[in-house]
């Protein structure tokens, strides 16, 4: 799904789980997404937690502020596997991956083409966040930016 076309849907979504919190306990779909750097793709409801996932696009300006905070906290949790999903679509133009590698992001990035992944787990607002068990299990979910301190809670929680 094109970025214009995700935002559009954003916009006019008048069901919004616009800051939802822990407490979620659902389960991941089942949707492979391909890697942005070509490599592997990722089977969304395969991933073992504990695992963050964060869904963005270039064109999010709350993407671009909480982005460096989520490099920071893969960096100081290892017990965790952080996962980046690009809403913008397939990368043609080189795009995102330019956008990761000048806000130093480093950790796997997997891209969502058609917004299949989004629609399964309600995304109606970027960014996303969702904190996974180690059952694979939604811990949390949130709609915006999240901060530094607000995520690490998130994980010593887990």
């Amino acid at each position: 799904m094109k970025g214009s076309t995700l935002a559009g849907a954003v916009a006019a979504s008048a069901l919004a789980l616009a800051g939802c919190g822990g407490g979620d306990s659902r389960e991941l779909p089942a949707v492979v997404l391909p890697a942005l750097d070509g490599s592997d793709g990722l089977d969304v409801g395969a991933l073992a937690g504990p695992a963050v996932i964060n869904v963005w696009a270039t064109w999010c300006t709350p993407c671009l502020a909480e982005l460096p905070d989520f490099q920071r906290v893969s960096e100081e949790s290892p017990d965790f596997r952080f996962v980046g999903v690009d809403a913008t679509g397939f990368d043609d133009d080189g795009e995102s991956v330019e956008f990761l590698a000048d806000l130093g992001v480093t950790y796997p990035q997997y891209v969502d083409p058609d917004g299949e992944f989004a629609a399964e787990v309600e995304i109606t607002e970027l960014p996303a966040t969702l904190v996974v068990d180690a059952d694979g299990k939604v811990a949390y979910f949130h709609q915006g930016q999240v901060s530094y301190d607000d995520l690490t809670d998130q994980l010593v929680d887990l």
